[in-house]
């Protein structure tokens, strides 16, 4: 169920569409594009990615931090992630954790418009 859960809490943020920040250029992001963005086998691999590789800071374990971070960064037209921001946070540990874990994801299958690789925006909520 919680697995469930994730899936649709994700699936609720990369969903969400608005228009372009501007219109044209090539270094515009994007969150309404024809192709979305995609992590390297699909949103499951991304999750276990997500379980596999965070390390839960010690000072949140100690004061029992619980909850979630939302992240918003830039899936690159390569890729790459930048631009990274936390849009909802927890303690200071717990948002450098989330920022930290998704500079380290391997590089993301970027989204398109009219066929070409664009800068595209992204949230990804990292519970702790």
């Amino acid at each position: 169920m919680r697995k469930i859960f994730l899936f649709v809490f994700f699936m609720a943020f990369v969903s969400l569409n608005a228009y372009s920040q501007s219109d044209g250029g090539d270094n515009n992001i994007y969150s309404l594009v024809d192709e979305h963005a995609k992590y390297p086998g699909g949103q499951a691999e991304m999750l276990k990615y997500l379980k596999d590789n965070l390390k839960y800071p010690e000072v949140a374990k100690a004061n029992n931090v619980h909850g979630r971070v939302i992240v918003a960064f830039v899936i690159e037209k390569d890729g790459s992630t930048s631009e990274f921001k936390v849009k909802r946070g927890l303690s200071n540990e717990c948002n450098e954790e989330a920022i930290r874990l998704i500079k380290s994801m391997p590089k993301w299958e970027p989204g398109k418009k009219k066929g070409k690789a664009v800068r595209t925006s992204m949230l990804v909520p990292v519970n702790f």
